[in-house]
């Protein structure tokens, strides 16, 4: 191969890598807004100036596979949060990660729906889901680990207990405000994180 045709190759790859790129974006956009069930293919799209063909030419597996996308980025977006922390300010960061998508309901919809189907062995994002929530839950009850080890937290805490309490309290109140409970999902969870530490958090 010359190497006309390898640059020409590598072109056309980030041309493509950049054109999945916008389609992601528009896809979080589009699920962010109207939710997975009525967020269409057609109308992500539409937002790139594409046709639905050439969209499922990059994301063949259709509208899951475009949700898939959109989930891995939502996970990118929180591990950036958290990036580098440990102990109390890695739990310091949990409640910020609810804060920074409290402006994405239909992302947060979607994602719930599509967790809940997925609890179903048979479902295509079984494994992910599966795997994302032992992976958050083992984080946390890491850094509950290390803030018993800095002070931050008694000697006696139990970190996977106190981690999966965590869990359930973030997890149970997305539920609730989705279905229109009056409920601050930032300062409850912060809230409840708190009483498992002895350092103000």
């Amino acid at each position: 191969m010359s190497s006309s045709e390898v640059e020409y190759r590598r072109g056309e790859y980030r041309k493509s890598a950049a054109r999945r790129e916008q389609i992601v974006e528009a896809a979080f956009a589009v699920f962010s807004e109207l939710g997975y069930t009525a967020g269409s293919v057609s109308e992500i799209a539409r937002r790139v100036g594409m046709t639905q063909t050439g969209v499922l030419h990059h994301f063949k597996g259709g509208k899951t596979a475009l949700l898939q996308a959109v989930l891995d980025r939502r996970d990118e977006q929180a591990q950036a949060i958290l990036a580098d922390k440990r102990g109390i300010e890695l739990l310091r960061s949990l409640p910020r990660i609810t804060e920074s998508q409290l402006d994405k309901r239909g992302m947060i919809q979607a994602y719930r729906m599509l967790s809940t189907e997925a609890v179903n062995p048979d479902h295509p994002a079984h494994a992910h889901f599966r795997e994302r929530q032992q992976m958050v839950a083992r984080g946390i009850e890491q850094a509950f680990r290390e803030a018993v080890e800095d002070g931050d937290a008694a000697a006696d805490l139990d970190p996977r207990a106190a981690a999966l309490s965590a869990l359930a309290m973030t997890e149970g109140l997305e539920v609730m405000w989705l279905n229109g409970f009056d409920v601050d999902m930032v300062e409850g969870s912060r809230r409840h994180i708190q009483q498992f530490l002895t350092t103000e958090l």
